[in-house]
């Protein structure tokens, strides 16, 4: 989300005197301005809190310090901001700055901006990037490159979305037809009459399946065994759901099924082995939804989805365009994208053209907090293993703190009013670990609550 630079924590005063450096940044996006993901996206406007710290062995006294932003696509709305005295190993968090992200930004575009920090005989410049539209693993995989995506990926882990998929595996074997596939053999099938392929505006009405584990649109040959980095020039058009040296004559084959009661046309790869070991197989499936799932363009919902998840190791997972020139790779070689999931028993990727809708509405404090709490902090946030949660209060400890799913379900109650400096790792109630996504962490006071949401990811 936002990168300090190294060289502005250097002791440039050999420890003498105060030297103030930046200690945590925190995006703020409420609606209306913004969709309360934790990060700036295109578009957006909300306020950037910077904490200072200081690491000498004097105060800093009457620090104030003005931001300033190195791309016009990111204006610094309200650029002042005051901290006070700093003491010796202490902290001050000060006002927000305000920010406003221009809509035509492209997502992960990192923007350098300088902080300039005064105080009683003190000044320095510190430097800080933040990367607007960063994603996570949470998030959902544009293609590229390219302005407008036209297609998104989202896995199951993606749940702060309303496209997130839920696995939901669709059996073929005996009831679908089995293709009866050499190695590197690749077999065109006419779809029926009433399902179309629309795919990056072309419409299909054959799909070519290769017992390799990709599917392309249209009349194709390409039986390529050795994946390639996406988009590339190996195979034409096609979705890759497990792309590798695989051999259909070992296994249960290759089949493919239309389940019109679910408006879907299936092809499963029924544990196909691998060549170069073939006592290893896996199972996994595509599934392209007809015309009744509707998307903005008009291009077929496609869903990928993983029953078993023996060898994922040396091979290509995504799609490319029919040119060969747009794609998303979600696996390559097993390099991830930072926003894929690693592929697992009960994974599934779906590809759309809906663009990505936050599915949660943070729940702002139903009272203020006039005796109780101020605000919870979380850092890091997102995090992976365990957050610390400190609750600012005003008066007495909170009665209790809690973590809540998206549902509003509690997962965990970490106080029941013992302390407001808090860690959470992870677990429910139960001390099992819970699935990576958007969570919520309450802290209630007699007379008011105050919430704070945090991204765990794994």
């Amino acid at each position: 989300m936002a990168k300090v630079f190294a060289d502005d924590v250097s002791l440039v005063n050999n420890g003498n005197g105060p030297f103030v450096s930046l200690r945590n940044v925190t995006v703020q996006d409420p609606p209306p301005g913004g969709n309360n993901n934790g990060r700036f996206d295109p578009g957006e406007s909300g306020s950037l809190l910077l904490r200072l710290g200081n690491l000498g062995n004097q105060p800093a006294g009457n620090v104030t310090a003005c931001l300033r932003s190195s791309d016009i696509r990111f204006q610094v709305t309200d650029s002042v901001s005051s901290y006070g005295t700093i003491a010796p190993g202490g902290t001050s968090e000060g006002e927000p700055f305000g920010v406003t992200v221009d809509p035509q930004i492209p997502i992960e575009t990192p923007v350098s901006c300088q902080l300039f920090v005064n105080g009683d005989g003190y000044c320095d410049t510190l430097r800080l990037t933040v990367t607007v539209g960063e994603l996570r693993q949470i998030d959902p995989i544009p293609d590229g490159p390219r302005t407008p995506v036209r297609y998104w990926a989202y896995d199951d882990v993606d749940v702060g979305y309303a496209e997130h998929p839920t696995f939901n595996w669709v059996e073929l074997r005996g009831r679908g037809t089995q293709l009866v596939l050499s190695d590197d053999q690749t077999v065109v099938v006419d779809l029926p009459t009433d399902l179309v392929w629309n795919f990056y505006g072309q419409a299909f009405t054959q799909i070519s399946i290769c017992g390799n584990g990709f599917v392309m649109p249209g009349n194709q040959t390409a039986a390529s065994w050795t994946e390639s980095h996406l988009p590339g020039t190996s195979i034409p058009g096609a979705v890759c759901v497990n792309w590798d040296d695989l051999y259909p004559p070992v296994g249960n084959g290759v089949w493919y099924f239309y389940d019109a009661a679910n408006h879907c046309f299936v092809v499963e790869w029924d544990s196909v082995a691998y060549y170069s070991n073939q006592t290893v197989c896996d199972k996994f499936e595509l599934l392209i939804c007809d015309s009744s799932v509707h998307t903005p363009t008009g291009d077929n919902v496609l869903i990928a989805q993983y029953l078993t998840a023996n060898n994922y190791g040396s091979n290509a997972v995504g799609l490319q365009d029919p040119g060969m020139t747009i794609a998303i790779e979600c696996l390559y070689d097993a390099a991830y994208h930072r926003a894929c999931a690693p592929l697992a028993a009960g994974r599934a990727i779906k590809y759309t053209p809906v663009v990505p809708l936050q599915a949660i509405a943070e729940k702002p404090p139903l009272r203020p907090a006039r005796t109780g709490a101020l605000a919870v902090r979380a850092w890091p946030n997102p995090f992976i293993g365990c957050v610390n949660l400190t609750v600012e209060t005003r008066g007495p400890e909170p009665a209790k703190v809690a973590v809540y799913d998206n549902t509003g379900r509690v997962v965990r109650t970490l106080s029941d009013g013992a302390t407001s400096s808090l860690t959470w790792d992870g677990t429910n109630a139960a001390g099992k670990r819970v699935a990576a996504g958007i969570y919520f962490v309450r802290a209630a006071f007699e007379n008011s609550e105050t919430w704070c949401k945090l991204v765990l990811s794994r």
